[in-house]
């Protein structure tokens, strides 16, 4: 028994488009797709940004690229890393908090002026829902990219450098006695050990040989930790609001120190700054194996589609299909 040729024509659209094995409209991640309508939306949202930089869309063109060309390619660059952080994101619970995204807006609005902000969506047909998704993602891709990183160190080890380099996250408010020898240090903490913080600064105005000290008192104000020497800084840190340290010797003398207030940045915020130096490497990894497990298609006519960014180089004039399209109108 034979079928029609119009039943077998039928046959075989239907089973090419089960497969997705037709091209992508633009772009194609796993079974998600990046139509003509997406890409122009995210143009306008760059276009925003373009305007409040007052610079390009897109940056700087590559050689033989429009400005359209590189301002579509970027946008795209964008859709594309969004949705191969996507569903690792939504599956570990990394999605970026709507205080975090206000936060960043207000201080965008803040630094540009309200009536610019406005403007700036007006003009492109975007509105302020869109620039808070597109903070939203932006911030999910950051903690997604830390996790990564945190994930291959290994949380053990990233909490044990952050345990071991404590002074880089400590803020303190100190006060401090200097004075020339060991034996007066001993002395001076056998005289404030129990003593307020006025009292302490009304000594200090007596006996410390700090330059300025009978006008500060020895009142050092509030600074990161790590701005002082490593035995000052060592020392400071340990301390409890209100405690007095016994006697610290440092180059300019021997010190006793005062702490009146400190605050220590959390591990969940001091982690970035510990991952940051090698999460771009791991980052990239890991986007290198999405890139293989969601088998990415890109259009030709947006350009070349690059793994280990999950970004999308310029179309160059040699390319089969390469001319650099905008999306259809």
């Amino acid at each position: 028994m034979s079928f029609p040729r119009t039943a077998r024509v039928l046959l075989v659209a239907l089973a090419l488009s089960a497969c997705g094995a037709g091209k992508p409209e633009v772009a194609r991640v796993g079974d998600r797709d990046v139509s003509d309508a997406d890409l122009r939306h995210a143009v306008a949202v760059q276009q925003v940004l373009a305007d409040l930089q007052k610079a390009p869309c897109g940056g700087t063109p590559a050689a033989g690229e429009s400005g359209t060309a590189a301002c579509n390619r970027i946008a795209l660059s964008g859709e594309l890393l969004w949705l191969a952080v996507a569903d690792y994101a939504d599956a570990h619970d990394l999605t970026a908090a709507e205080t975090d995204v206000d936060a960043a807006i207000s201080g965008l609005e803040a630094q540009i002026g309200a009536d610019v902000l406005r403007k700036a969506l007006a003009a492109h047909d975007v509105t302020r829902a869109d620039l808070f998704e597109l903070g939203r993602r932006i911030l999910t891709i950051r903690a997604v990219r830390i996790a990564i990183a945190e994930k291959q160190v290994g949380v053990a080890e990233v909490r044990s450098q952050y345990e071991q380099r404590a002074v880089e996250f400590t803020t303190v408010q100190a006060d401090h006695i200097l004075v020339k020898t060991e034996a007066e240090a001993q002395n001076v903490y056998q005289r404030v050990k129990d003593a307020s913080v006025d009292q302490f600064v009304a000594l200090a105005r007596k006996l410390s040989i700090e330059p300025g000290a009978k006008d500060s008192g020895g009142v050092l104000g509030s600074a990161p930790a790590s701005q002082y020497l490593p035995e000052f800084a060592k020392a400071v840190s340990a301390l409890e609001p209100g405690q007095i340290s016994q006697p610290v010797h440092t180059k300019f003398g021997w010190h006793v120190i005062y702490l009146v207030a400190k605050q220590v940045k959390p591990y969940e915020e001091a982690k970035v700054d510990l991952l940051d130096p090698v999460a771009d490497g791991e980052f990239k990894g890991w986007l290198e194996d999405r890139a293989k497990q969601l088998a990415v298609e890109v259009n030709p006519r947006y350009g070349h589609f690059e793994p280990d960014t999950f970004s999308v180089s310029a179309v160059r004039s040699t390319d089969p299909e390469g001319d650099a399209a905008s999306p259809s109108p």
